[in-house]
């Protein structure tokens, strides 16, 4: 969905020029009307100075182009009729090409405006205006060919539209600026939302307009109240789990006890069922105390923090000798919660290291979000035993975990699964034993 910024500017960007396309036609109408206007008065004025010259003037010079001599191919038409006696006479400019006009009936003093056309089909502008004078009547036409105002209504056009367009990128890059101006407060809550997800920042502290003060002191009271119930949590599953590691602890003691020592059947229940127990005690503590996506998020060093586990692995599995190596950038940050993390590699490290003959490779980067890869180069698992590891993590729900390394694999599937990620098992292309491939977007 585009922003409210965008769509604003989208519909002021369409507004203005609506706005800007209707100024042009008005303006360009208006032009058109005033070129009109200008021609007709002209032509008007015209014809009342031909006519008031020819009226002072000696009648013998009637049919001269004194008065009107604008040449063959002119633009400008002129032509008069008087009254000689009982016949009508006629005289045409030059400019007409021997082409007479159509000229209306009038009274003295009476003045008619109109359009007619050519005998080559030009439109013209004509101004007709009937004279009195004594040896009788006098009427005068003035015309002007309209091709010559369309050359400059083209060319009023032309700059009209240039100026048109030069006043929408002007009002437009204001308006762009302004609401870039106006909205700026909102991309700082933005980038202050970004940076909070990322593990940058962990609050917001009042970040954005002072529209959006309400909601970001109820998001930093939200995130303040998750965090110490996430502390909470924290410490209570602690002591749960020393309260539970004593009757456990007892439990085990009971199957060694000298009464038991001839009751085998009794003795290998109750140890497998106390084994049991530990493993989910440990699997529901663990899962309890998961911060997940969103929640205490810091941005540390991937490789750094590894080394630390690195060297307990080492210490762990001392009777192997094993060569734990890393591939993973130095800049490397890990997404989320950093104990979740660590708690991820760590029982999958754990696994490959158990089950490893001298190597073990953990291997992370970033590309369409963060992924990680551990391999080893142990036996693997057959075809058979990787498709029920593939439907074991697949399930979500509270199945038992079985086998010296379901508990560690369910764990992984749940730390996985509460960032929204994937987890792809399958067999080392490089050290051709078991491997691991997590994602987890960022």
């Amino acid at each position: 969905m585009k922003s409210v910024s965008g769509r604003l500017k989208t519909g002021l960007s369409a507004l203005l020029f609506m706005l800007c396309l209707t100024l042009f036609a008005g303006s360009d109408h208006l032009a058109r009307r005033f070129a009109d206007d200008t021609t007709w008065n002209h032509l008007s004025e015209r014809t009342r100075w031909i006519g008031t010259l020819l009226i002072r003037s000696d009648p013998s010079l009637l049919n001269q182009d004194h008065a009107c001599p604008e040449p063959k191919g002119a633009s400008r038409f002129c032509q008069w009729e008087w009254q000689e006696g009982k016949h009508r006479q006629r005289h045409l400019s030059p400019s007409l090409d021997g082409h007479p006009l159509e000229l209306p009936i009038l009274s003295p003093g009476e003045q008619m405006a109109l359009k007619t056309m050519s005998a080559s089909g030009e439109e013209w502008m004509m101004v007709v205006h009937a004279f009195s004078r004594p040896e009788g009547e006098l009427v005068v036409a003035t015309a002007q060919s309209r091709g010559s105002q369309h050359d400059l209504s083209r060319s009023w056009r032309l700059i009209n539209l240039a100026m048109t367009l030069g006043l929408f990128m002007l009002a437009a890059i204001l308006f762009m600026w302004f609401i870039s101006l106006a909205f700026a407060p909102f991309g700082q809550l933005q980038a202050a939302l970004a940076q909070l997800q990322s593990g940058e920042r962990r609050r917001l502290d009042q970040a954005g307009p002072e529209e959006t003060l309400p909601l970001t002191r109820l998001i930093d009271r939200l995130l303040s109240a998750e965090e110490r119930h996430q502390n909470r949590v924290r410490r209570t599953l602690s002591h749960l789990g020393h309260s539970l590691r004593i009757p456990v602890t007892s439990l085990a003691h009971l199957a060694e006890a000298p009464e038991l020592r001839h009751q085998a059947p009794i003795r290998s229940m109750l140890t497998e069922q106390t084994q049991l127990l530990e493993r989910l005690i440990e699997r529901q503590l663990r899962r309890a105390s998961l911060s997940g996506k969103g929640a205490d998020q810091d941005r540390f060093n991937l490789a750094r923090e590894l080394s630390s586990l690195i060297r307990a692995l080492h210490s762990l599995h001392y009777d192997k000798e094993l060569d734990i190596e890393t591939r993973i950038p130095e800049t490397l940050t890990g997404p989320g919660n950093r104990d979740d993390l660590l708690e991820l590699i760590g029982n999958l490290a754990d696994n490959a290291c158990k089950w490893a003959r001298t190597r073990v490779l953990i291997t992370a980067g970033e590309e369409n979000g963060f992924w990680l890869t551990i391999e080893d180069d142990g036996p693997g698992v057959a075809d058979a035993t990787l498709e029920r590891l593939r439907h074991t993590i697949r399930l979500t729900g509270d199945e038992q975990p079985s086998g010296p390394n379901g508990l560690g694999l369910l764990i992984a599937r749940d730390i996985v699964e509460l960032y929204d990620g994937e987890m792809l098992l399958g067999r080392s292309p490089e050290l051709h034993g078991f491997l691991v491939r997590i994602r987890l977007p960022r």
